[in-house]
């Protein structure tokens, strides 16, 4: 495509790079394989899935892309925007900084680097507002007694590796998030079986 430039993406040089239109593709490479030793396997833009979250109150479906990388008999799972920004502006680190990358014109297609911009949680928050998204008055009639009992990141967690061998026990979601620096999202994805791993670790809710 006229304009488009490619880069590798950290942490998978050599075997993946980004497009500053927002294209992930694949490098040609040679793998181990079993009988041959070596196996050529040629390079191609990747597929990238679609997550769409319906808003209750707008009833409009904000796009979310997201690519799988593997490496070294392993899957790794990312949001486009966030890998197309690390490339192509500044990385950073999301978990550690607290920090979004959301696409300027609302439009979750368009991943292009020039339409993506890095935010606080806090505008986050005051954009969606103001967008509509967000309807406050509910909390006023909301019955919050059973809100810390109930509440899904509050449950203890046990991490496994890729073997099933237990790593490490955590009070809750929380605790493991900030120990691991693995996202609360993404380790509830794997406990509920949205995902069979996350970084090359499996995550269960503790028994009782």
């Amino acid at each position: 495509m006229k304009g488009e430039k490619w880069k590798d993406i950290s942490g998978f040089e050599g075997y993946y790079e980004a497009s500053n239109y927002g294209r992930i593709r694949s490098l040609d490479r040679e793998i181990p394989h079993p009988r041959l030793h070596k196996q050529f396997v040629k390079g191609q833009i990747l597929s990238q899935s679609i997550a769409r979250n319906k808003n209750i109150l707008t009833g409009e479906a904000s796009i979310d892309l997201r690519v799988t990388l593997a490496k070294d008999n392993a899957q790794y799972y990312f949001n486009t925007r966030r890998i197309i920004y690390s490339t192509f502006i500044k990385e950073i680190d999301y978990q550690k900084d607290g920090l979004y990358v959301i696409n300027k014109n609302g439009d979750g297609f368009d991943c292009s680097s020039t339409n993506l911009q890095l935010i606080t949680k806090s505008y986050k928050q005051h954009r969606a507002i103001a967008r509509g998204r967000v309807d406050f008055s509910i909390l006023k009639t909301i019955d919050r007694s059973t809100w810390k009992k109930n509440y899904s990141r509050r449950k203890p967690m046990e991490q496994y590796d890729l073997k099933g061998k237990l790593i490490a026990k955590y009070k809750s979601i929380t605790e493991a998030s900030e120990k691991t620096g693995i996202g609360e999202k993404e380790i509830i994805s794997v406990a509920k079986g949205r995902y069979s791993q996350w970084k090359g670790f499996r995550w269960k809710y503790a028994k009782k």
